[in-house]
């Protein structure tokens, strides 16, 4: 049965095994970083938008895990530079109950996004998802 917490674009496909982790919850982060890297992912972590967006210049990430809620840039600003940059990096969002189905549903349209799970989710799920994608 699927997990009605998560939902993927049927035809997305990563092509890396390089996953930047965007969190401001640093315990996610690590928690996150420790399971991938276990699973034989190359990761790099960012603690906020700006900070993803700086570490791009370094770290060609083939998919990107991003928490929706987080200070700083918001998620739809960092979507249009990557946009302007004409990134083809591939994203799932990681977002809470309480955020806007209305803007989720507009995020959704990002040739971009691949993915998104709602909080709380399940490690497992979130690692099922990637390993289907990558």
């Amino acid at each position: 049965m699927k997990n009605p917490k998560i939902k993927k674009k049927p035809t997305s496909e990563v092509k890396s095994r390089r996953i930047m982790i965007v969190d401001d919850e640093p315990d996610q982060r690590m928690m996150i970083k420790m399971i991938l890297d276990k699973e034989g992912y190359e990761t790099m972590l960012a603690e906020n938008g700006s900070q993803f967006l700086e570490k791009l210049d370094t770290f060609d990430p083939g998919l990107v895990i991003l928490d929706v809620l987080m200070p700083g840039l918001t998620t739809e600003e960092i979507l249009k530079q990557l946009i302007s940059k004409k990134s083809k990096h591939k994203i799932i969002l990681l977002t809470v109950v309480k955020y806007s189905e209305e803007a989720l549903k507009e995020i959704w349209k990002k040739d971009n996004i691949v993915a998104y799970i709602t909080k709380p989710f399940d490690l497992d799920d979130l690692i099922n998802t990637i390993n289907e994608l990558v």
